[in-house]
């Protein structure tokens, strides 16, 4: 399966777990910086006609769902690729690819809460990675500036970064050209799903099933 499907106004790719790898190690060897999002259904309704995704020309190279329920909006019935995306195994691999072969890597968040989120949820996915450095984005003048100082500074390879959206589309907007790293991987929706697995975030997560399906309604509707 290979097919990018429009929801809600964004390009989605529905893509394998092992075909969205092969891409992402593809992009391990580029320069400049090439982009992957995971985007959840909470994501894709706050980026849906947003500025900083529209007309943007470093929209992420590969945006993949990280809901089955995406899949069921573009009307993509693949049970194996749902299972995929339940079991976060795109991430996986691509977490495993990173620990095997050691590649460099940088991790991006807003603030304090978000990086303990990020950390937190790389020790439960048990993965030892090579970290060369960590920076918080912040709301500070100048401050995004200081951050691309800070990895170019290092010999990352890979930012991994929970910069809620729109906010790291803009930064990746802005930035992307600037950054001596390979591959930005956006995934902060995902890593906070899988701190807040627990009774409240499940809830929290059929509010926003409820929600995205209402929103997916009324769009088709409208088309």
């Amino acid at each position: 399966m290979n097919e990018s499907k429009e929801i809600l106004g964004l390009r989605v790719d529905c893509l394998s777990a092992k075909e969205a790898m092969m891409r992402a190690m593809r992009f391990m060897e580029n320069v400049p910086v090439d982009t992957i999002e995971i985007l959840t259904m909470d994501a894709l309704l706050s980026l849906s006609g947003h500025e900083a995704w529209t007309g943007n020309p470093a929209v992420p190279g590969l945006i993949l769902p990280g809901d089955p329920e995406i899949l069921d909006a573009a009307d993509v019935q693949d049970e194996k690729t749902k299972k995929e995306i339940r079991n976060r195994t795109f991430l996986k691999m691509f977490l495993k690819y990173l620990q095997k072969n050691r590649r460099k890597v940088f991790l991006l968040a807003a603030d304090e809460e978000d990086m303990d989120s990020l950390t937190d949820a790389l020790e439960r996915m048990n993965r030892r990675l090579v970290i060369t450095g960590q920076a918080l984005t912040g709301s500070a003048e100048g401050r995004e500036e200081k951050v691309v100082n800070e990895i170019n500074g290092t010999d990352t390879e890979c930012i991994i970064s929970v910069i809620p959206s729109p906010y790291q589309e803009m930064f990746i907007g802005e930035n992307r050209e600037l950054l001596n790293a390979k591959l930005w991987l956006g995934c902060g929706a995902v890593m906070k799903e899988i701190r807040d697995d627990n009774a409240a975030g499940r809830f929290g997560r059929l509010l926003q099933k409820f929600m995205f399906r209402r929103r997916v309604e009324r769009q088709q509707k409208k088309d």
